[in-house]
């Protein structure tokens, strides 16, 4: 009897301590999935944390895109925009307005700015401070604003810029025409100019430095007038061309032409050369297209005021580039 008595007790307490055990098990389970389930939240918390951060950001960069204007024309006391220019240029002639949107550098003079080229340098905007897109050419002095045209060769940036339609300039039916007075912007860092020769490959750097050159084709492109009679370089992918004109109109019988799509510039330029001298070259550029970098020159002789981008050819050499 007593044993009996002992085995019910121990059964008894196998069973209580099996039941406890499944009872803290079931316990923890719970507690992981809490936890997992805290996590997630708190994960999707973040998420959505992590959107409305990025949606206020992109708000706050629209204010403060329009704000910027707005103060420019607080700061510069100016009460017109280029569209209210725009639409009545004869009643705002010698009243200063502002404009902002994307800059680069232009070759355009015309009408009133046509001679405007040696001490000027254009500046090509497009409009959009006033709600509306067009594209507005604005002159400005070579030596005041260097380092705006130093930035700008490094390629196009976004500015506030104030004009003015002087009456001694503006002629009937001119384009969106204006002298540039004062302009607010923040420097690039990319540069393409001969200043900075980072981007071009050896051969054409020993091919510079055999030739002395200290000039690429962006640095004469936006200053044609003060550099003429000076060599530069020029490469790109290059084929024979038919176009001749301004002060090479007459040159077709004597000398090639040559169509590079200069890589400084991206720009296309007609170099001529020399039909006896580099007959070899014009032999192997008949049979397929070459890339070429060229010693290139515009003789003052043959430089005509509003030119494309046309130069002589003093030295080339087939297959390098920058």
């Amino acid at each position: 009897m007593c044993k009996n008595r002992m085995l019910f007790k121990t059964l008894v307490f196998i069973l209580l301590a099996l039941v406890t055990t499944a009872c803290e098990a079931g316990s923890d389970a719970k507690n992981v999935s809490s936890d997992n389930k805290s996590e997630d939240v708190v994960s999707e918390n973040k998420v959505k944390d992590k959107s409305q951060v990025v949606v206020a950001e992109t708000v706050t960069t629209t204010i403060n895109y329009e704000e910027k204007f707005t103060a420019y024309l607080k700061d510069k006391n100016i009460s017109l925009k280029s569209r209210d220019v725009l639409f009545d240029m004869q009643n705002t002639l010698n009243q200063p307005f502002a404009i902002m949107g994307k800059a680069e550098l232009d070759i355009y003079y015309n009408y009133g700015f046509r001679d405007f080229e040696k001490t000027h340098f254009a500046v090509s905007i497009i409009d959009e401070g006033a709600g509306y897109s067009d594209r507005w050419v604005l002159y400005f002095d070579r030596e005041e604003f260097n380092d705006l045209f130093q930035t700008l060769k490094k390629g196009g940036i976004f500015v506030i810029a104030t004009g003015v339609i002087l009456k001694a300039q503006y002629q009937d039916g001119q384009d969106e025409l204006a002298l540039g007075m004062d302009i607010a912007y923040e420097a690039n860092s990319k540069s393409v100019s001969s200043e900075d020769n980072s981007s071009v490959i050896d051969v054409v750097k020993e091919y510079k430095e055999q030739k002395g050159l200290s000039l690429v084709a962006i640095d004469v492109l936006y200053d044609i007038q003060n550099h003429l009679d000076k060599p530069f370089l020029i490469s790109g992918k290059a084929s024979l061309d038919t176009y001749y004109n301004y002060g090479f109109r007459a040159l077709e019988q004597s000398h090639f032409a040559i169509g590079v799509w200069d890589e400084s510039t991206d720009e296309k330029w007609v170099v001529y050369f020399d039909r006896q001298e580099f007959s070899d070259v014009f032999d192997m550029m008949k049979q397929s297209d070459q890339y070429v970098t060229i010693t290139a020159m515009i003789p003052s002789s043959q430089f005509e005021i509003g030119q494309d981008e046309l130069a002589q050819g003093l030295d080339i050499m087939l297959g390098t580039g920058y």
